[in-house]
Order: structure tokens, then sequence, then C-alpha cells
């Protein structure tokens, strides 16, 4: 049984638990009869509700851990002493405690508000009842993003949410983190959620984003976000719901709410945690047979072919390397892995709350050290938050400041960057000791010729120690609310916020580095602000059987970047770092300014509790968008019915309701694209300015929004009192008039231009499931699982057009883009020539396949569908938990597998090798030509998979003995679909195991004290493509690339949480 089979079968074992097994917990009320128990008598009863027994009540005796469940006909017997009290619980219903009696009929009442009023965070941060919602929602507790921490806090959500995708670039943990809602919804920019906390948008700028030619993933907004000041965080995935946020949540809106003072306390909380990185995929299905070289022979020095395993097997013949030093020719098991050492991450968080009649104060404090696994790397963090809350008379206030500062030593490069570490060490020979390149300078300080001074594969220590790049982040975020409270009905209230984003980049790059040998420096200076301010009016009223909420309001949202990019080239003494010491220097300027001006309003009508209406209608002005387009207005429409109010005291139905809503919502582009920009040139003449058009767009005058429909259909169910809950939802979303820039013609001056073209159909259906599936009096499990299928469709492009490349791997002849007709994110590429039965054709000269040069689709990087797993054990005060990420069928080409054929490293290239390095041997002692060896018969090697065409309509399978190193560059350069894998995997995300310390045994200064083990990413349970992470990425894109990709990490650790 496979490791997917056993998933399904634990999956399926739980939810046939689900509807009848025993429950611990429960809810109140009830009447009692009989005498009181003498010391230690039996006590006996019934339990029961309206309609009947209740089957699973837990009952416990109060002050002990004596206790028993309710049997099928509602019965219970325990020995408990006299003058006890009991507690009988039950999910659904209120608790009740009763004094010991020998027979006891106990009645416990239905707790009507565990659904009726079950409260949700809705866009614009308003309060709604779940159940007046016409649309999909998912709402994760911030104890759930606590348990094992990560440094980017959305990570955490990775297998928690149906229809929200999770990928880390290769960063690391300085890096930055891709999210995705139902798909892609544009064919360009990042297709990232709006982040909102506390009602006021978030920055989440990636300052620096790794394209094409590689680079450094320089984080994002959401990482400066502390999981410890988190009270809930709520994701709204369609339209419908982020539709009052407009354009800038046209790909859905996350929630953040964060914590407040506690009522009427003072407390004071630690919450500490210190945890081991280690590798978690390794780079160790390698063949460990052959050493370096080429043809079965030794390179002539071994300053030359190191990234080349073709050389003979490792017999431990002496060889000479680059230092001099002659060292026997062996294989050193896990090479690459063992330059990659054990890191480790300390978080530390204090928290300080106070709080006296209407006024709280909550402040914390989070120090974060983080040791990577990559040499010569680290990472600090500070983050301080305070949350100050008070009334005053009819005015509610609420003030919040957050201030973060991130200090990043080496972050790893990325893509096709020079100084890509990965992609440097993965196909260094197994007999070639990473070790030995710790002696990566000379006396003189200057780079070590250890493999012909090879631009593309530095040696790995010189990048990490002599070359190096630094970063520091200062985040402000500063918000203010005011409510005033006209009346019971009516408050009005005011928002403002800002996000102040300054960070440094600096990289130094030593003289004599391989490809730049001058030496460069470059630092980059970035100055982000981004204003928010809205005003809102808020109703709600009820007439009889009739709710009313109404809201109406404006926004002004303003974005004020500028960036600065300093370079300085061949430097002229070594060891000092300024711009001033170098030849030629530079200063490049850019701004970024932006401003959308909105007007919002919404109507929510609900009758009897059962039926819920709700419209809402905004209006954004863009400044980047032409004066004729740059107003768009979009409505949405929601409805929902409880029809659990027609089956009232049902047993097996709690609660039950479907809804529908239908929405439209727009989106702009970038500023700038409109009208010409000038700027100054390099070089000028005395007395004059030289100046040029700076665009690299042309501009479009006639540019329109880009617009998004859809419609969603949603139950939700919950069932045996609220025990099982099923959520499941269908949408179809569509979206037009996509702006998108096309290569222009040359004799217009300009690389490329915007239009409006292309549509996008994104369908698919969302399924949840979650509940409690065993309760025994201490013992509970609980579990829930996550489905979601999309279907992410290009309908069209532009006339003429059937594919837009969205990005690329240049060098492998390999794009992902927009293909109409398919899945978005086609893999585009060259494969062999085949015949019409799809047999690869083979070259009856060279015994090689032939191939077509003709692009054609080899996979496509879409998900077949996500899901996530989680399930819960306690017992008494002991708590295990695991959570499990699910991606189906996506491809990706890896160029890193590429690169492992290519150069004899991976473990396929053994096959035909010996056998034709014997074959050689024997034809050159007989002094035969190939062709006459071959046609002797006694030719032996590789065969090439496949069939030589015979000219009459028939094929013959291959039978041409070769060089399978030959065989294995040739395919590499020309055959990408060799190395397109199915990226398919199921990784364990997290794993917790806790205590949490009766009360009793910690006195009165200490409150609270639990301490856990942790675990994150601790294993994949399953995956198809080896050597690396499913999860790796080429650059910052996540778009069906891999290249170089630096090992993922895994965490194990404790965690402890003291509260006084």
């Amino acid at each position: 049984m496979n490791a997917k089979q056993v998933l399904l079968c634990l999956l399926t074992a739980g939810v046939m638990w689900l509807p009848g097994t025993a429950t611990v917990a429960a809810q109140p009320s009830g009447s009692t009869g009989g005498v009181a128990a003498s010391d230690k008598q039996q006590v006996t009863g019934v339990v029961r509700d309206a309609n009947g027994p209740l089957v699973g009540v837990a009952v416990v005796v109060v002050g002990s851990t004596a206790g028993t469940t309710t049997d099928a006909n509602g019965k219970f017997s325990l020995n408990c002493p006299a003058d006890s009290k009991i507690e009988f619980s039950y999910l659904g219903y209120r608790n009740k405690t009763l004094a010991a009696y020998t027979t006891m009929d106990v009645i416990l009442e239905e707790d009507d508000g565990v659904m009726l009023n079950e409260v949700v965070v809705t866009a614009l941060g308003i309060k709604r009842d779940r159940k007046a919602l016409g649309y999909g929602l998912s709402e994760v507790k911030g104890e759930e993003l606590t348990k094992a921490k990560e440094t980017n806090v959305i990570n955490s959500l990775a297998g928690k949410v149906a229809g929200l995708v999770v990928s880390q670039t290769a960063g690391g943990v300085s890096g930055s983190t891709r999210v995705l809602l139902r798909g892609n919804t544009e064919m360009t920019g990042n297709n990232q959620p709006l982040y909102v906390i506390d009602g006021v948008p978030l920055d989440n700028t990636n300052f620096g984003s790794a394209g094409k030619d590689g680079g450094y993933d320089l984080g994002d907004g959401i990482s400066a976000v502390n999981p410890d000041d988190i009270e809930t965080m709520t994701v709204l995935k369609g339209p419908a719901a982020s539709a009052l946020y407009g354009s800038r949540a046209s790909h859905g809106v996350i929630l953040i709410t964060t914590k407040k003072a506690d009522k009427d306390k003072f407390s004071v909380e630690y919450n500490g945690s210190i945890t081991v990185d280690t590798q978690l995929a390794k780079w160790d299905d390698v063949q460990q047979i052959y050493g370096m070289g080429n043809n079965g022979k030794y390179s002539p020095t071994a300053t030359t072919g190191t990234n080349s395993s073709w050389g003979p097997k490792a017999d431990g013949f002496l060889v000479e390397y680059f230092d001099g030093v002659k060292r026997p020719f062996k294989i050193y098991p896990d090479n690459t892995s063992e330059f990659f050492r054990t890191g480790f991450t300390a978080q530390n968080t204090g928290i300080v709350s106070a709080s006296s009649g209407k006024t709280g104060m909550r402040f914390s404090f989070t120090d974060m050290r983080n040791r990577d696994i990559l040499p010569n790397t680290k990472m600090s963090r500070d983050n301080f938050n305070l949350r100050v809350n008070t009334s005053l008379g009819a005015v509610d206030l609420d003030f919040t400041a957050n201030y973060t500062h991130e200090d990043v030593l080496n972050r790893p490069a990325l893509g096709d960057s020079q100084s890509n570490v990965g992609k440097n060490l993965m196909t260094l020979a197994s007999t070639y000791n990473q070790a030995w390149l710790k002696n990566y300078q000379n006396e003189k300080g200057e780079y070590y010729n250890w493999n012909g001074n090879d631009q593309y594969n530095r040696n790995p220590y010189w990048d990490l120690y002599k070359n190096r790049n630094t970063s520091l982040k200062d985040v402000y975020r500063l918000s203010g609310k005011m409510i005033y409270n006209v009346n019971k009905h009516l408050k009005i209230q005011g928002t403002i916020g800002t996000d102040i984003n300054d960070m440094t980049f600096e990289e130094y790059i030593a003289r004599t580095t391989p490809g730049k040998a001058a030496g460069q420096y470059q630092k980059s200076i970035f100055h982000n602000r981004t204003l928010n301010a809205e005003l809102l009016a808020l109703y709600n009223n009820n007439w009889g059987s009739f709710d009313l909420n109404a809201t109406l309001g404006g926004n002004i949202f303003r974005v004020d970047n500028k960036t600065t990019i300093l370079t300085g080239l061949d430097q002229q003494m070594d060891g000092i770092i300024a711009l001033m010491n170098y030849q030629e220097q530079s200063m490049q300027e850019n701004s970024y300014e932006k401003q959308i001006c909105s007007l919002y309003g919404s109507v929510s009508l609900g009758y009897d509790h059962t039926y819920y209406l709700e419209a809402t209608l905004r209006g954004d002005k863009s400044s980047t968008l032409p004066v004729a387009n740059n107003i768009y207005v979009y409505p949405s429409v929601s409805a929902s019915l409880v029809f659990s109010e027609f089956v009232k005291n049902s047993r097996v139905l709690s609660y039950g309701k479907v809804r529908a809503s239908w929405a439209q919502v727009g989106s702009d582009t970038d500023p700038y694209k409109l009208a010409l920009s000038y700027t100054t040139g390099k070089y000028s003449y005395p007395g004059y300015t030289i100046g040029m058009i700076n665009n690299d767009v042309q501009p479009n005058k006639d540019l329109k929004p880009t617009m998004t429909s859809a419609y969603e259909l949603g139950l939700e169910m919950k069932f045996f009192h609220n025990r099982l809950g099923v959520d499941i939802t269908y949408y179809d979303q569509t979206s037009k008039n996509q702006i998108i820039g096309l290569a222009s013609s040359s004799a217009s001056g300009y690389p490329s231009r915007l239009i409006n073209a292309g549509e996008i159909a994104n369908r698919g259906i969302e399924v949840a499931i979650n509940g409690r599936a065993v309760q025994y009096k201490d013992f509970a499990w609980d579990l829930g699982v996550n489905f979601s299928k999309n279907s992410n469709k290009v309908k069209s492009l532009t006339e003429g057009m059937d594919y837009f490349e969205l990005e690329s791997a240049r060098w492998c002849n390999v794009s992902v883009g927009a293909e109409v007709g398919e899945n978005f994110g086609s893999i585009v590429a060259p494969d062999f020539l085949r015949n019409e039965n799809g047999d690869v054709l083979i070259n009856p000269e060279t015994g090689l396949p032939l191939y077509d040069n003709t692009p054609r689709t080899i996979g496509n990087a879409s998900w077949d569908w996500t899901g996530g797993f989680y399930t819960t054990f306690t017992y008494k005060n002991f708590r295990l938990s695991a959570g499990f990420d699910v991606k189906v069928g996506a491809d990706l080409f890896s160029m890193s597998m590429r690169s492992a054929f290519q150069t004899g490293k991976a473990n396929s290239t053994l096959e035909g090798r010996q056998a034709w390095y014997n074959s050689e041997e024997a034809r050159l002692a007989a002094g035969k030509t190939l062709v006459e060896w071959r046609a002797s018969g006694d030719a032996q090697g590789f065969v090439a998979p496949g069939v030589i065409d015979n000219g009459d309509g028939t094929y013959s399978p291959n039978t041409i003995p070769i060089d399978p190193q030959n065989y294995w560059e040739s395919v590499s350069t020309n055959a990408p679909s060799m190395f397109v894998y199915d990226n398919s995997y199921v990784k364990c995300r997290e794993i917790t195991f806790g205590y949490t310390f009766p009360e009793r045994m910690l006195g009165k200064t200490v409150k609270g004290l639990s301490v856990s083990f942790v675990a994150r990413n601790p294993f994949i349970v399953w995956k198809n493509i080896p050597n690396i992470d499913p999860d790796s990425g080429y650059n910052t894109s996540g778009m069906g690339l891999e290249y170089g990709s630096l090992p993922s990490r895994r965490s194990f650790g404790f965690n402890v949480n003291v509260k006084f």
C-alpha cells in the first residue's frame, strides 16, 4: 500500500467514525431526582434532551479525573464521594453542573448560539452573522498559526484552507511567499491577494524579484506580521466577498484581526521557541560509481571538468587538484549535502496586557534570530506592536503602532544568477570533496582557479565569504480608528493608516570574481509609502422579523514609492567597500506613484433569521488609467437561506444553509503607461544635456480596466449537534480585457506595448469537512479535510495569437505561458521527432534521436487539485496534532535534473556506460573504426529507445549501441520533455505534541503554563521528482520551472508559553 492509499484510509476511517461515536463536550440544563448519595456510592441515571436520550454525553465528577459517557440509551453509571458535583457536557448543548444523587434524570438544553450567533469578520472589518452571508469564507484562529511558528506567518496557512495555495520561493527563511486564491485571474502581475490588518491594507511589496536572469528575493510585507499578535485570519475568496475592497482585491482578500487587551485584567505572557533546522530534501539520488572526467577518462588537470561525472570509476588513483595537492580519486558520499550546516531559529515574545474599565492596552515584543543552513548566512527580526483602545462617551478609539526591524546577511541568489549556490553545487562530481573549496582564495586574496575560472560555476564559499550581500529593512505600520456611536442604530467610523517601508540592499562582488574580474558594488535604496483613509457610515436596525444592515463609505488609497540604485564598477583598492572606490559610478532613480479614490455602499436585509439578501456597489477612480476609462463601477448581489429553520429539533441536522452570489470587480495597471516619460542621458556635451524617452512600453491612451465577473453557489451544514461540519462551494469566474504587454515591431521604437486582450476562466469546487470523530471520557479525536479542484482555462488572447509567454528558461528553449484552450501555465518547448504511433525516431547513422524544433506543449504548471488534512488527539492535558498539505497534478520542468543527466550525475546515466567503455577499449585494440565495429556486431553500449524508419512505411526497433554521454548530452540540449516531472506531493507541514499544566500545580503567580514539541515540514510523505523539494522554483514567479533550488528546511524544537 503506497502513501496515498494510507492517507486515504486514515481519512475514510475518521469520517466513518463521525456520526455515531462518543463525545466529550457539552452544554446545559436539566432536572434531577432521587436521594443524595452516601460516601462512595454508585450514581446512575439518564441524560436526554427534549427529543429523547443523548448518546456520548460527558459525565465528569467536578474536581477529579473520574468520569464516563452515556451509552446508546443515554444511561450512565459511576462512583463518586458524597457531596460531589457532576458536570454534564455535550457539543451543541449548554453545560450543566448538578449535585450527585444515587439516581439522576438530567435534561440538557440546546445552545442556539452555537451556530445562530457565530460572528465572523467580513469586508471593511464589519462583523456579521455567518448565517447571513451569501458567499464563502474561511477563518483560521490565531492559535493555529503559533503552534509551529514560521518565519513568514502566511506559510502556516498551507493546507488549512480549501482553494488557497501557498508556495514558498527558494529564497529561504528571509524570502517571500506566493499565495493564490482560486487560481490565476490575470496573465500579468503577481495574482496575490490583498492583506488587510485591522481594516488597513498592508503593503506587501516584494522589493526585489528574481526574474529570467536570476537575482534575489528581498522578502514581502506579510513576513513582518507577528503571529503572536493575530486573533484570526479570515480568507475572503470570491469577488462577492471582496468586492467592497475594489480593484486592489481582485485576487481575493486575507483579513487579519489582531489581539486586544483582555478585559479588566493585567497579564504578562511569554512565548518562546527554539528549533533546529536541517535539510528536508537532499541532492542524494545520484550515481556514486563514476567520477570527474569525460569519455571514461580522467581530466587532464583537476582544475577543469569538476562538474562533469563522465570519467572513470572511482579507483583511488592519486589525482592532483587545483591547490597542488594529490588526493585519491574516490567517492565522497553526501558530497553536496555536507556543504550545508545545521541551522537554528529562536523566537522569543513578551506580551503585556492591561485594561481597566473601557480602556485597554496590549504591547508585544518579538525577537527572532535565524542561523540558516547556508554557511555564513543569518537573519534577525525584531517586532514591536502596541494597540490601545478606549471609549470616551459615545466615541470609541482604537490605535495601533507597529515597528519591525530586519537584518539579513547573504540572501541566497536564485535562478540563473552566477552566485546561485544550489546551481553551482548540484553537478559537482562525487569524487570532488566540496570541503576542498573552503580554500577559495590564494595568498593574495584572489580567486583560486578551481575549475577553469568558469563564471557560471563559481566557488560557493567565495560567493558567501568573499562576496556578500546585506539588507536592512524598517517597517512602520500606524493606524487609528474612531467610531462615533450616534445612537444604537447608527455609527460613523473613520480609519486612517499608513505603511512606511525603508529598505537598503547592498551587493558586493570582489575583484577577480569570474565574470566580474574588476569587481562591482551595488546599493539599492527603497522608500515605500502607502496611505489609506476611509470614512464609513454603518446602520443596523430590526423591525419585527426583519433585520437591516447598511454601509456607505469612501476611501482614498495612495502609493508613493521611490527607488535609488547606486552602482560602482572597477574597484580601485581592495578591502574598501564604498562607491567612491570605483572607477565608474552611476545612479538610477525611479518613482512609483498611484492613487485610487473610491465610493461604495452595501445593504443587507434579513427576515426571520432565515432569509438574507445583500447588495453592494463600488466605484473606483484610478490614476493609472486614461481619463475616459479611469472610473469603473462594479456591483455584487448575494443571498442565503437557512433551511435548518424548517427542520427544528432534528437529531441529525443541526444547521443548514444554501447561498448564492454574483459579483463583478475591476483592476488597473501600474503607473506611467499612458504617456511618454523622459530622462537625461548618461553622457552630455559641454553646456548641453542629452534627453531621451524613458518608456520601455508603448503608451496606450485607450487602456481599459480588467473586469472579472463571478458567481458562486454554496451549501453549509452541521450534523449531530454541530459535531460534523460540511461546506461545499462551486464557483465560476471569468476575467476579460486582460492588460498584457505584447512585443512591438522595431519600427515603433518600443520593445513592447500594452493592450486589452485575453480572457481567463476559473471554475471549480471546494469542499471542507471537519468534526469530532471520537470523544470518550478524557479522550477526543478531531479531524478535518479540505479539497479544491480548479480549472484555470485561457479562453482567448488577441487576434492572431494563441500563446502568450509568461516566463522562460531561455538557454533551455523552454517557456511557460498562457495557451488558448489550455489551463494557465502551459510548458512549451521543442521535442523528439516522432512517427504516427508516437515512437521516437532514431538517426540510423548516429544512433541518436531525431528532433522537431517546432515548440509544442509538453506539460502544464496548474494543479489538478489541492487539499489538506489535519488531525488532533487530546487526552486530559495532552495534545497531539498534525497537518498535511496535498497538491496533485502540476508539471515541473527541472533544469536541476536536466543538468544532472547532462553531466552524468543522475543514476539513469549508468545504463550502458561500462559496456561502452569496455567496447571502445576492445575496438581500439582491434584497430577498427566505429562503423566497422558496429557492423561486426561486437559494439556494445547504450541503445536509445526508439525506432528507425525503414523508408517503406515500416519501422524497426533501434539496436545501435552508442556512448551514453553522447545520448544524454544530446537529449538535454534538444528534448526538454525528458525533464518534465509530475510535481504532485503529500507533505507533512507540522506536528506538535504539548502538555498544559493544571492550574492547581502552578500556584498564584503563574496563571498558565504549556510546553510542546514542535516540528515544521518534518517529512515528505510522497513525491515524484527526485532530489528536490516539489515546492522548489526557478525564481519568484512560481511558474512551472525549477533550477538550482536550495534544499528546503525542516525544523524540530520546543515551545514554551507562560502566563502570569
